[in-house]
């Protein structure tokens, strides 16, 4: 794909002027349609959505309300696509993309204001599906 000009960035790749459009795109359009779901011993783990994108976030601190939870679950918005084009003057070559899931995993700490995050771990639930 390289040489057809298509490239995904990683974060570590990310420049400055990318990093910087890529937050804004977060706060803009990821963070408004994201509802994470602490997991803490009065609350079942959530029925997560067949197929979806999910994350397990390991926390450490107290949220705004005192809770200490230790754990979250943030489901990447369906609404949004996976694969995200930069805009042609960022990139450093003629189609530069990153996933989302990037995205979600450079600024899961946004969520959780107050609170430290530990680490954040992609799964996807499927069931009853072919292979």
């Amino acid at each position: 794909l390289a040489s057809e000009g298509i490239r995904f960035l990683k974060r570590g790749d990310w420049s400055p002027a990318q990093r910087k459009w890529i937050s804004a795109f977060f706060f803009r359009e990821v963070m408004p349609v994201i509802t994470p779901i602490g997991l803490d011993p009065s609350h079942p783990f959530p029925r997560v959505l067949n197929k979806s994108l999910n994350f397990a976030v390991e926390l450490e601190g107290r949220d705004a309300f005192g809770r200490s939870s230790g754990a979250a679950i943030v489901q990447a918005p369906r609404v949004l696509p996976r694969v995200i084009r930069l805009p042609r003057e960022l990139g450093d070559s003629e189609y530069c993309f990153i996933f989302l899931s990037s995205i979600l995993h450079e600024f899961v700490h946004e969520l959780f204001a107050g609170m430290k995050v530990l680490g954040c771990y992609q799964f996807r639930v499927t069931r009853n599906s072919n292979l």
